[in-house]
């Protein structure tokens, strides 16, 4: 909980179980919406690691239901994060419910389960680490206090998620040498890696706005990638890509710094706020046409 001692922010102890306050710095970080722009980079690294990408291929809507898959997770995530307390306690209760069911094996026949605490610690930290890395490219990055605290609130993130108590990365810096071991040694893209990705990079959106927003997806999915990653994705990278993107965070930093903090954090709020998750029927039946003509040229190119 959080102590209510009316004293300055930099000092309040920092929150030691969930929901966090508005108050915190994990909420100034997730309440930008800049950061969703890192979706696609997030979900390449999670399905990177076999376990976590057999999961999803095998056991998530990522295909049959891409809008509501979306809307289901930004639910949970935020009304874990910031609901009120018995809403935080039923997300966990969801969690754990659903990750019950997801077992399965790899193409080599290791097993793998959404409970084990290797793999959701992984699907943890590349929620971290993007929303951090957008975070800081597109509003600044945080002082160090501020980063350790952030750091701090997010494990407890973690700990909601199913991550046993205390194994995760013990400082920020602990955090990242966390990352860059798991990407250099455990990392693996799988035919169900490719898959993930190849209806990922395409939002499944109806033209025209289909056609302006894949671009800068898969340039700002590509771009933020590890490059060992990218080079195992397939995906190409030149100086020329690298400044369309840097031209891309110089506006979404303008535009971020151009709207009040009330109205960025408008989309966390009402999400936190209505007793269900976002349904917008039109746009995930459409979206589920579009990614289901996606994946049949997938799979006619890959038989």
């Amino acid at each position: 909980m959080c102590f209510d001692v009316a004293v300055p922010d930099r000092v309040k102890p920092v929150a030691t179980s969930l929901p966090l306050g508005r108050d915190t710095v994990y909420w100034r970080v997730m309440s930008e919406p800049m950061i969703f722009a890192g979706g696609g980079r997030a979900l390449l690294m999670q399905v990177a690691h076999p376990g976590v990408g057999f999961g999803v291929e095998q056991h998530s809507t990522y295909a049959s239901d891409p809008w509501g898959r979306f809307f289901r997770t930004m639910d949970v995530m935020m009304k874990l994060s910031f609901g009120t307390p018995e809403s935080s306690a039923k997300q966990t209760r969801m969690l754990a419910a659903m990750h019950k069911r997801v077992v399965g094996t790899t193409d080599d026949g290791t097993a793998y389960s959404a409970m084990d605490p290797v793999l959701q610690r992984w699907v943890w930290a590349t929620l971290v680490d993007t929303g951090y890395l957008v975070y800081a490219m597109v509003r600044g990055p945080l002082a160090a206090p501020e980063l350790e605290r952030f750091y701090e609130e997010s494990k407890l993130m973690a700990y909601g998620c199913g991550v046993p108590v205390g194994s995760c990365p013990e400082t920020w810096s602990d955090f990242q040498a966390y990352i860059d071991a798991v990407v250099a040694n455990d990392l693996h893209v799988s035919a169900a890696a490719r898959s993930v990705a190849h209806a990922t990079m395409v939002p499944p959106l109806p033209d025209p706005v289909g056609r302006l927003v894949t671009v800068p997806h898969q340039l700002i999915t590509v771009g933020l990638l590890p490059a060992t990653l990218r080079e195992q994705f397939g995906y190409e990278w030149d100086a020329g890509r690298q400044r369309r993107l840097e031209r891309w965070i110089t506006g979404a930093r303008v535009v971020s710094h151009a709207l009040p903090r009330p109205v960025r954090e408008l989309a966390a709020r009402v999400t936190v706020a209505q007793r269900k998750p976002m349904r917008i029927g039109w746009l995930q039946r459409r979206g589920t046409e579009l990614t289901a003509e996606r994946m049949a040229d997938f799979d006619a190119a890959a038989s």
